[in-house]
């Protein structure tokens, strides 16, 4: 049997901010079909650096329950246990909660991720997915097996072919975005919009327009979990040339005008605010 292979972007062994309220293990899978101006993770939009799963898994099963008791039980010829250490890894608690892959784009690595998300369920983690919402049908698929506990989706500009095609560089994403967030409010996924707000893009009837659907589809499904619009400064790239990010005060103005339709939530250096 051909072993599964995961073309990994790296890990994250524990993050506080990529799920607000969890601490969590965050797994970069490398590969994006997106060409965003401003990203951040442009190193991880193509390449190889391909391992085998067994051993990704092992590594997230050591970040859980800690290197130590990993590490010895891995050191003995025997995979036999004696009781005082199967005691240990019995109370140890663990050191994170959840698993969270990111990307990339971690969907278009669909076998990968679903593997991933199933062991992260036999390591009684919780599941989160940071996507683009490139792949409609994986995510449907993800979230109909159950895998998924919450789904960080990034919405990029309005959802409209010109303003998405400025955004990323692609054309005929903004219908396969819109499809993803139909699914995640359909299926009641406890669901996160972020947005990043640049100089230059997305203006601020954009983000109006995104928070007025959003608020339609809440009306639609009712059954819906969407928990917040997440409004983030974008920043300069490392290297970049550079840029004056859009002020808090500005942000704060946007979520003013949008907070009628959703709960928002700026995410701005150096902290963060509310507006309800």
């Amino acid at each position: 049997m051909k072993e599964i292979m995961v073309n990994l972007g790296g890990v994250v062994p524990l993050s506080t901010v990529d799920w607000p309220g969890r601490t969590a293990v965050v797994v970069f899978l490398r590969g994006c079909p997106l060409r965003c101006p401003h990203c951040h993770n442009i190193e991880l939009q193509s390449g190889d650096s391909s391992a085998k799963f067994h051993s990704v898994a092992t590594k997230i099963a050591s970040l859980v329950k800690g290197e130590r008791i990993v590490a010895r039980a891995s050191s003995q010829n025997s995979q036999q246990i004696d009781l005082d250490e199967a005691t240990e890894r019995a109370s140890s608690k663990p050191f994170v909660d959840a698993l969270v892959l990111s990307g990339g784009e971690p969907l278009m690595q669909a076998g990968p991720a679903y593997r991933l998300f199933r062991l992260a369920r036999s390591l009684q983690l919780c599941t989160g997915l940071e996507t683009s919402g490139c792949y409609p049908d994986r995510l449907r698929a993800l979230l109909e097996d159950g895998l998924v506990d919450k789904v960080f989706l990034d919405i990029k500009a309005a959802l409209q072919d010109h303003s998405y095609e400025r955004a990323t560089g692609f054309v005929g994403v903004a219908a396969r975005v819109k499809e993803s967030l139909r699914i995640c409010m359909e299926c009641g996924v406890p669901l996160e919009v972020r947005t990043t707000v640049f100089p230059e893009m997305p203006a601020a009837s954009e983000l109006i327009e995104i928070a007025g659907m959003l608020s339609e589809l809440k009306k639609e499904f009712s059954k819906n979990r969407l928990e917040r619009m997440v409004l983030q400064q974008g920043q300069p790239r490392k290297g970049d040339l550079g840029f004056e990010p859009v002020s808090r005060a500005v942000l704060q103005e946007v979520a003013g005008a949008i907070g009628d339709h959703v709960l928002v939530q700026i995410k701005a250096r150096p902290n963060l605010a509310w507006k309800t």
